[in-house]
């Protein structure tokens, strides 16, 4: 092959290589994270108009109010304002510290005017005598926040979150009961079982609603009924005493030993005693394991009773 050819498969070659290493040098790119809001950024525009009376009659003072996505003014923001009849002045004015800015329109018939603020845009009609249809607020939106269950005579927590400070709270529960409040949580508890809806709202404020199922509590059990006893035992040598004693209890709570008339022993050796105290001793003649029994009768509220009870002891 000639020097010439040599020269070109390697340029080749050097070519392959980069496009090789530029591919292993890609990486993905990272997913992008949540947007992050702006609150200095305007997010909505609204026109309202006043009529002009008297000597200011064919005039009308227009209002642009600016807001962000939590509802509240801004200020310093630019606002133009265009007719399609008549003038309207001054044609761009900043907003004050309530987000509003105003211009004065003069017309001798109804006018639309707008409002534009970047991309932003709202219009309204003026009619000639400075009056114009009603607008409806754009209200700051508040939520209500509980738990979807509850159970019947405990406490739920109500709470709502809202941009707005200082605002007087209506909470209605859905049972009949309502309350107020200026703090931004409340409790309320449910006296019967169902589903409700609770809504909370202000004037100030939309209005939230949320359902909650509330149902009764499981029925706990009762304590223990009758007579019951149990034995412990302390194990001794055999030639030597064992210990055994008895401990009574009825409907769950513990029985004077006095309330005890009669306990029969079987201390599993074949050599059975009755005793009217709770607390016994027996002398095991040989080593082994014996299962002792005690057979206890006691007066109780409910008359005379019998329990019986048994231990297993291994005598050395």
């Amino acid at each position: 092959m000639s020097t010439m050819g040599k020269k070109k498969l390697a340029g080749v070659a050097v070519v392959l290589t980069l496009l090789t290493i530029a591919g292993c040098a890609y990486e993905n790119p990272a997913q992008p994270g949540p947007p992050v809001v702006n609150l200095s950024a305007p997010a909505q525009v609204s026109v309202g108009a006043a009529p002009g009376t008297g000597a200011q009659s064919g005039t009308a003072t227009v209002s642009a109010t600016v807001q962000n996505v939590n509802g509240a003014g801004l200020s310093n923001v630019v606002v133009t304002f265009s007719t399609s009849r008549g003038t309207i002045a001054p044609a761009q004015v900043p907003t004050g510290g309530n987000g509003v800015a105003l211009a004065t329109l003069t017309s001798s018939d109804t006018a639309d005017v707008t409002a534009s603020v970047g991309t932003l845009s709202a219009h309204m009609l003026v009619v000639s005598n400075g009056s114009a249809p009603p607008t409806t607020p754009t209200l700051p939106v508040a939520f209500l926040n509980v738990s979807g269950s509850a159970t019947t005579g405990v406490p739920v927590v109500f709470s709502v979150s809202s941009s707005v400070t200082g605002a007087t709270w209506s909470w209605s529960f859905g049972d009949g009961a309502n309350d107020q409040s200026t703090a931004f949580s409340i409790s309320h508890a449910y006296g019967r079982a169902g589903t409700y809806i609770a809504t909370v709202s202000s004037s100030v404020t939309s209005s939230s609603s949320a359902s909650v199922v509330v149902t009764d509590p499981t029925t706990q059990p009762g304590p223990p009924t009758g007579l019951a006893t149990t034995m412990t035992c302390t194990p001794a040598a055999h030639g030597t005493p064992t210990p055994c004693n008895v401990s009574v209890t009825f409907a769950g709570a513990s029985l004077p030993s006095a309330n005890i008339t009669g306990v029969h022993w079987d201390w599993g050796d074949g050599l059975p005693d009755l005793t009217t105290t709770p607390v016994n001793t027996h002398t095991y003649a040989n080593p082994g394991t014996y299962v002792v029994f005690a057979s206890v009768n006691a007066q109780t509220a409910n008359g005379g009773q019998t329990a019986t009870t048994s231990k297993s002891v291994v005598i050395p």
